[in-house]
């Protein structure tokens, strides 16, 4: 079923087309354009986006798993994005695939926040991470001609662009989150919220979108791949973390993570 692109009563699109059509979030409201003026219609049955929950790892085995992203597999252009708190530098998060030649991301240990790109990581300790104890926001991108850019929060960082080699064939075999098998033996610890993959590369203007200076917003409209939301959609309840993307990629909590109502609000 399509779904409406969303704006706010604050963002509406200045030159519209007739016709064009979208939710409004803060209203719950459907607008028209109908060439002149907006048709504002009352929308009680959309329900308006909300975040209630996330995931919370132990970092000892704990990971969801969404087996095998084949649409990764030597993919010239991909996007990857999270919402992710740790209490210390000493926590741990990651995301990614099982292939020596595919993706991830992570926040070591030493506090430094690595991107995995083909058989390259790109990015160490020249990253300087928002915070700690916080909620923060990461979205990295990449090209076929193997740039790499990361964002944090919204913003480039100084460190924000480097090379890395092509995907491999199996890229986007055995996806997980919660663990990285570039560290088998390693296991996120803390929280993890709202993570996307894109068959596109993003830009700055979509990753102030998605940063939404600080609140998760409704991105159906950039057309995920992949989509898990960390618990809503799926009542902070069982083991299943629905996909809300294109590929209908469940996920499976392994080994016990559980929901949290903690949300970068």
């Amino acid at each position: 079923m399509a779904k409406l692109n969303t704006v706010t009563s604050g963002t509406r699109p200045a030159s519209p087309a007739a016709g064009e059509t979208y939710f409004e979030t803060d209203t719950n409201k459907v607008i028209i354009w109908d060439g002149s003026a907006w048709t504002e219609l009352a929308s009680d049955s959309v329900p308006a986006f909300s975040n209630a929950y996330s995931v919370e790892f132990d970092g000892t085995n704990e990971y969801v798993d969404i087996g095998d992203l084949t649409a990764l597999n030597s993919a010239s252009t991909f996007s990857m994005s999270m919402w992710w708190k740790t209490p210390s530098s000493s926590e741990k998060i990651m995301v990614g695939s099982d292939s020596t030649t595919g993706i991830g991301m992570y926040q070591w240990s030493n506090g430094s926040f690595y991107v995995h790109a083909g058989a390259s990581n790109v990015f160490g300790s020249a990253i300087t991470l928002p915070g700690y104890n916080q909620w923060n926001f990461v979205l990295v991108t990449y090209n076929s001609s193997g740039s790499v850019k990361a964002y944090f929060n919204g913003s480039t960082t100084s460190a924000s662009t480097a090379s890395a080699t092509a995907l491999g064939a199996s890229a986007g075999d055995g996806f997980r989150i919660g663990k990285y098998e570039g560290y088998p033996t390693a296991y996120s610890d803390g929280l993890i919220d709202e993570v996307a993959i894109f068959s596109s590369e993003l830009s700055s203007s979509d990753s102030a979108t998605l940063w939404n200076s600080g609140v998760p917003a409704d991105i159906s409209s950039l057309s995920p791949l992949g989509y898990w939301r960390m618990g809503d959609n799926d009542s902070g309840t069982g083991t299943t973390i629905t996909d809300q993307g294109s590929g209908s990629n469940d996920g499976t909590l392994t080994n016990g993570p559980t929901f949290s109502s903690s949300v970068p609000s």
